[in-house]
């Protein structure tokens, strides 16, 4: 199974702040599953936008440690799609866009996020099931990990 997070996950789980519990219990389950967590590619893109330079490269050097979505499918050329989610204003929302279309694509299985504009785009989509919060996502892989023990 292939896990997706968000540069935003991305970014809670390496900066130099305390984690988020659920966090925790999360990474840890999905550890144990030995789910793979990946990035995508647009997240590097996304962290390279960053202005605060050590804080850029600090994060450049972190997500390397991640194995990347090799080859995402790329959603400019589904109008079908864009249409649905909406043509990219900001480079943010091609960034969004692009995570998105991979889970459309089924190039993974879930995409863990909390960004609420991610979740209503997946929602409109139809695959708000393969879109999860951190705490949806918790759940239902401790379900998954109590089967399995």
């Amino acid at each position: 199974m292939r896990v997706l997070i968000d540069t935003n996950i991305f970014i809670q789980r390496e900066n130099d702040h305390i984690l988020q519990s659920d966090l925790q219990k999360l990474l840890n389950v999905l550890n144990k599953l030995k789910i793979e967590i990946l990035i995508h590619p647009k997240s590097i893109t996304d962290i390279e936008r960053d202005t605060n330079e050590i804080r850029k490269k600090i994060m450049l050097s972190k997500i390397k440690t991640y194995s990347l979505l090799e080859s995402p499918p790329e959603p400019n050329d589904n109008i079908y799609f864009l249409n649905i989610v909406g043509f990219p204003l900001k480079p943010n929302d091609y960034v969004d866009n692009s995570i998105l279309y991979s889970v459309y694509k089924e190039a993974l299985d879930f995409l863990i996020s909390q960004d609420n504009g991610i979740h209503k785009k997946a929602n409109r989509l139809s695959i708000r099931d393969r879109v999860l919060s951190i705490e949806d996502a918790l759940k239902i892989f401790e379900k998954i990990l109590q089967i399995k023990m």
